[in-house]
């Protein structure tokens, strides 16, 4: 009986790190690796591509919680830092079968320019 207890706590002890190496070692925030993520660009509800990620922004546990966007905006107007989070973003392939991913937004660029400017104190990581 003792042996069947044992085995099962540390059954359930295991299963997250079960879950997390099934997911993919690399697997992380919108399923996507911190490589891909700093390699997409921001696209609107329509697939127009708005901005592209600057970087990430991480929580005390290493988990990314927000990523920093760089906004398109036309010239002579510098272009803008914006922070968003993870909870307004989605991965989607992009097209033409290249087999990266974009991450997609559904507000529009301009509601995405009324935003406060990303801090430079943001912890980037």
């Amino acid at each position: 009986m003792m042996r069947i207890l044992i085995c099962a706590f540390a059954a359930a002890c295991l299963a997250p790190q079960i879950a997390a190496a099934q997911a993919g070692p690399q697997a992380g925030a919108l399923g996507l690796t911190r490589q891909q993520l700093e390699d997409a660009d921001l696209i609107d509800s329509s697939g127009r591509e708005i901005g592209e990620v600057e970087g990430v922004v991480t929580d005390r546990s290493g988990a990314v919680t927000n990523l920093i966007i760089e906004l398109d905006q036309r010239d002579p107007a510098p272009d803008r830092r914006v922070m968003i989070p993870l909870d307004d973003l989605k991965a989607a392939r992009q097209r033409g079968g290249s087999g990266g991913y974009d991450i997609q937004t559904r507000q529009s660029a301009a509601e995405l320019m009324k935003l406060p400017p990303a801090s430079t104190t943001s912890r980037r990581r």
